[in-house]
């Protein structure tokens, strides 16, 4: 029995035929996933088949005329079950799918901003305003109590905004004193952690998987702009390009590897290739290229027998079963595995920025978190504010006035807590007791030889807040402002002398 087989393929993975006359002659075996399917077919015969194999080059038109011919018996290969085909020859049952589809060029996207797009416009801007607005409730919360973010209004910005930007890398060192400035803390720097996971995963992504989109989307943009193709010479293809899709500037292509040479150079904007080639082709080009547009279905690939013959019918069971038990896909698996570079690669999982939509609730969480303890410790120091408050004679002073507590809570917020100032300030230096006499002597707590003894003292505290003016106050602040050491409030206090004054 004489079967032929394609002499020259464009795809060698096939049916490839080194030496056409050892094969001839029997001394050699062709190769490819079609000789492979054939003598995977013949055990499941029931007859035996003796067979030697006839290489014939030319269009696989006349390829197929050889059995009508009559000179070839069969026809193993990859040829494409068509209807004008099944007139005069016999076709066994497709052992493989196939279609023709349109690959082209793939176009890359600019990578100078890549770092920016694991998020989105709005995300990124969202972020923002979550950042600022999280580094004023940090400032507000920690202004009064510690001394790290007081001072000038540069240095509390500066401060405020370096402690909030460095909880980003985890990298703060500012201590923290207030409670609700922890609780705060602990909700954005598990924010913090989830968004940079995700940007860190998100930009490796980008950077392993660029995302890759077809320099021509459609045929008819082809056939408009009478783009020149690039096709199989010794199919039906050309014909079909001419007839079916109306395209004119048909280049053909002999070689697989001559397709990158010819869209390189620019004689071709896409290439028109059979499902089977398509795989074969992707698999070793699959970051340069991308199919494009819909995929004509045909008949398939099949083996050619004469008209009537029962070994078409027998090698469509022996298909089946074959397809069946997986041998089939083993083969295809053998024969089409893609490259190493190209087995995870996967041009249509393009990397998509992350959303807002992602992080919502995450940025809901800590807005809530941080307005519920920026509002406690308002309301908290608003009450302290009126308790610190006192009348010229030293009694609560107060006053439902609306724009008088807001200003009182003001004074109160800049004022800031002296204690923590004092606490600072006494690593420093020492303390220092002050005492004032009636008659404006100065009196210091040491005793020296002028005053052996002093006499009993009344103590009357001067609050270290917000106080009301009056003249005996006003007096006693400029007889305090005499002495260079009344010049640092240490204790708040002040003590006057009740020693009878001889008139």
């Amino acid at each position: 029995m004489i079967i032929g087989i394609p002499g020259k393929t464009q795809f060698e993975k096939f049916v490839k035929v080194n030496d056409e006359d050892k094969v001839r002659n029997g001394e050699e075996e062709p190769t490819g996933f079609c000789i492979d399917v054939f003598k995977k077919a013949l055990p499941l015969l029931n007859y035996d088949l003796p067979h030697k194999f006839e290489p014939f080059k030319g269009l696989y038109d006349d390829l197929v005329d050889q059995v009508y011919l009559k000179k070839f018996d069969a026809i193993v290969g990859d040829i494409t079950i068509l209807e004008n085909r099944s007139n005069y020859v016999e076709f066994t049952q497709p052992y493989a799918e196939t279609g023709l589809t349109m690959v082209v060029p793939v176009k890359r996207q600019n990578t100078e901003w890549l770092f920016a797009r694991p998020f989105t416009g709005n995300m990124w801007l969202v972020l923002a305003i979550v950042f600022m607005y999280t580094m004023l409730v940090v400032w507000m919360l920690e202004h009064r109590t510690n001394p790290e973010f007081r001072g000038p209004w540069k240095n509390q910005l500066s401060t405020a905004m370096w402690f909030t930007f460095s909880t980003l890398f985890f990298a703060h060192k500012e201590s923290l004193r207030s409670n609700f400035t922890r609780i705060v803390m602990v909700v954005w720097l598990f924010v913090v952690f989830v968004i940079t996971s995700s940007y860190t995963a998100g930009l490796t992504s980008m950077l392993t998987v660029q995302r890759l989109e077809p320099t021509v989307t459609d045929i008819n943009t082809l056939r408009i702009n009478n783009s020149p193709v690039g096709c199989d010479g010794d199919s039906f293809i050309k014909k079909y390009l001419e007839e079916v899709l109306q395209l004119k500037n048909i280049i053909t292509v002999t070689d697989e590897d001559d397709y990158p040479k010819e869209f390189e150079s620019g004689r071709i904007k896409a290439a028109f290739l059979e499902v089977p080639y398509k795989r074969v082709f992707l698999a070793k080009y699959c970051k340069d290229y991308q199919i494009a547009g819909p995929t004509d279905r045909f008949g398939g690939l099949g083996f050619v027998f004469p008209k009537g013959s029962p070994m078409a019918r027998d090698f469509s069971k022996a298909f089946l079963n074959l397809s069946e038990d997986g041998t089939l896909t083993k083969l295809d698996d053998t024969w089409f595995k893609p490259s190493d570079e190209c087995s995870n690669f996967d041009s249509a999982a393009a990397n998509q920025s992350l959303s807002l939509r992602n992080f919502w609730s995450l940025f809901l969480i800590t807005a809530l978190t941080s307005t519920i303890m920026l509002i406690v410790y308002i309301v908290r120091m608003y009450k302290k504010s009126r308790r610190h408050c006192v009348s010229p004679l030293g009694t609560p002073q107060t006053d439902n006035n609306f724009w008088y507590g807001i200003k009182r809570l003001a004074a109160y917020f800049a004022k800031g807590n002296q204690r923590s100032q004092r606490d600072s300030v006494s690593t420093q230096s020492k303390d220092v007791e002050i005492f004032i006499s009636s008659n404006g002597d100065y009196l210091s707590e040491y005793h020296t030889p002028g005053h052996p003894q002093l006499p009993p003292l009344a103590e009357i505290e001067m609050p270290a807040t917000y106080i009301a003016s009056s003249d005996s106050q006003t007096r006693s602040l400029r007889l305090a402002n005499s002495f260079p050491a009344l010049h640092r409030p240490v204790h708040g206090t002040y003590y006057e002398d009740h020693t009878p004054r001889s008139t």
